[in-house]
């Protein structure tokens, strides 16, 4: 049985709590499958468009793939009207990289479930995936390029913005993922806007600048370096299937 077909699966878990659904697209992305699956839901869609100015939502400069999105989300609603979870996704309804449609992903994703862990990802894998052990070497962030091995960049990202470098880090892969206010507030606004500066003015390109940030989302929300979640709790307790 999937969630759909059980009753005690419902569209949220409480109905007061407020929910934003950022999602990255350009004038190309066919995001027609975003009214329906939030019919009878109380997420409140933001879809940015990257690739024009004069879009209702967009960005500074089209840099970093998604991560210029939400963090110009997390950047322009900070200070008073962040909601209670907002979860941040790609344009596609399907792909590769996704287990559930994100029409499943966003009717079932389990509020309290997102409260209590502060950062939840919709790849629910049996094991740790994009594993990447650190040497420890950073150089200054000016001095990044896309010919630096990438855990020198992600060195280089974390020393400046973290102060420390993990000797491992994994996480689900393709950032896309749900988190809670507070742990978007386990950071400043001032080191938000700092980490989307650099993203506006590193000389890696946007595919490694994204790639970094898609590195290390799990531990800017606050969650351990290393960070690979039981499938069963992340399937069942986060998107509402039925695992008995």
């Amino acid at each position: 049985m999937d969630a759909s077909e059980d009753p005690q699966y419902s569209a949220s878990d409480y109905p007061e709590i407020t929910k934003s659904l950022v999602i990255a697209a350009t004038t190309s992305s066919n995001v027609s499958w975003v009214s329906s699956a939030i019919k009878s839901t109380n997420w409140k869609p933001y879809i940015y468009i990257t690739d024009s100015a004069d879009a209702q939502l967009t960005v500074p400069i089209n840099r970093g793939n998604e991560a210029m999105v939400y963090l110009t989300y997390i950047i322009q609603n900070y200070v008073d009207s962040l909601p209670d979870i907002m979860f941040f996704h790609h344009h596609h309804e399907n792909a590769w990289h996704q287990l559930l449609t994100a029409s499943h992903e966003i009717t079932y994703l389990k509020d309290q479930f997102v409260m209590d862990s502060g950062y939840v990802s919709p790849r629910c894998l049996g094991s740790c995936e994009n594993v990447i052990e650190l040497s420890g070497n950073y150089i200054p962030l000016s001095d990044l390029e896309d010919a630096i091995p990438r855990e020198t960049q992600i060195g280089s990202f974390l020393m400046e913005f973290l102060g420390w470098i993990p000797e491992k880090i994994a996480s689900p892969c393709c950032a896309q993922f749900a988190v809670s206010r507070e742990a978007v507030y386990r950071r400043s606004l001032d080191e938000w806007k700092s980490i989307r500066k650099w993203l506006e003015e590193t000389k890696l390109s946007s595919s490694s600048s994204g790639r970094v940030l898609e590195h290390t989302w799990h531990i800017l929300f606050g969650m351990e370096s290393i960070h690979c979640p039981v499938q069963n709790v992340c399937l069942c307790g986060g998107f509402g299937m039925d695992c008995t």
